[in-house]
Parts: C-alpha cells; structure tokens; sequence
C-alpha cells in the first residue's frame, strides 16, 4: 500500500495551539490520516510527525504556521503486528538515506536486519519498513508502534542487537557503512496506524 510520511516544521513565531487545532481538523477531513507533536528528543525532526494512506499532504503547507514540510511517499516491504488493539502508545518514524555507492547487497541486508529486529525486542509492537516512492533525498520510512516511550529509549535503543549488529550499517567505522543520514522523530499515538495499514 501507498502511504506518506511528513516532518512538519514550523515557523519560530507560530501560533502552536492554533496549528495543533488546523491539524485535527486536516486529519479529520482526511480519513486515515494521522498527526502528533513530536516528542523531546527527537533528533533531525520537525516539531510535528503526519502519516497518510494515499496521497495528500501537500496541503499541509497550508496550514497556519507552517514553515516547511518534508513529505515522502513510500511502499511498504514488510512489517508486522503484535498490537493490533494498542491504545496510548508511541508512534517512531525513522527516515534514511542509504549512499549511492553502496552494493544493492548491503542494502537488501540492511533492510532484512531491520525487519529482524522485532525478533528480539518485544518492546516493538507493530513496524513496518517501506521504500520511498516519490522524489526526496530519503530512500526508507522505518516505523515502530511501542506501548510507552521507555520501550524505545530502553529496549529498542539499548539493546545489543542494535548495538552490536545493526548498528554497523549507520556507522561510518565500519566497512558495511550504508546509511549517511537519519531523521528520528517519534510522538504520542493514540490508537495503532501501523496495524490498520
């Protein structure tokens, strides 16, 4: 399935509470859609994450306060759920940008290693990792569901898996270096998209 991702940057004299409004209103007039105010410690985001199955967010640049969108389009090559039904959870967005010199070997295996992730982290309630379709600089959409955001900071972030084995594609140190750059943005979520997807 097609769906869209945006970081949502907004201008340093905006109204926040009037944008939060205009964007409950853009997601209600928008079925499927979903937005959230990005949470402290997000590093390479925007200050709002949006996600839409389809096509669509271009108008979210008209929305009050808005300074920038980066929206992308992306197909989803795998994922899974275990949550189906998880309410008040944590929504993370990771966008990257695999080098253009890289064998199309590592970045099959970067996907594969990704997608295993789940296999030792019951923290990670639903994912998905897509491919970007559309014209931008980023080329993956990598989205986890956690029940609370400790999951992400502890287990997710701290564990070995990652640490000893993933971390390797996004580590310039290494020879299987694969990915120049991240965005990772995570906010409050209210009810799974993943698992609808």
């Amino acid at each position: 399935m097609q769906a869209e991702v945006a970081q949502v940057y907004l201008a340093d004299d905006a109204d926040q509470p009037a944008f939060e409004q205009a964007l409950v209103r853009w997601c209600q007039s928008h079925p499927g859609a979903f937005g959230g105010r990005n949470l402290p410690g997000c590093w390479g985001a925007g200050d709002f994450s949006v996600e839409s199955r389809g096509n669509g967010l271009a108008s979210l640049e008209d929305l009050p306060g808005v300074a920038r969108v980066d929206r992308l389009g992306h197909r989803r090559i795998g994922g899974g759920t275990r949550a189906p039904g998880l309410t008040g959870g944590v929504l993370r967005t990771l966008l990257l940008r695999v080098r253009t010199d890289v064998a199309a070997s590592h970045v099959e295996a970067l996907e594969r290693e990704l997608l295993a992730m789940p296999n030792y982290m019951a923290g990670i309630r639903n994912w998905q990792l897509g491919r970007v379709t559309s014209d931008s600089s980023w080329t993956h959409v990598w989205q986890q569901e956690f029940a609370e955001v400790g999951d992400l900071h502890g287990e997710y972030l701290m564990h070995p898996y990652h640490w000893g084995w993933v971390d390797r594609w996004f580590d310039p140190a290494f020879p299987e270096w694969t990915v120049e750059a991240i965005c990772h943005a995570y906010c409050p979520l209210p009810a799974s998209i993943l698992a609808a997807g």
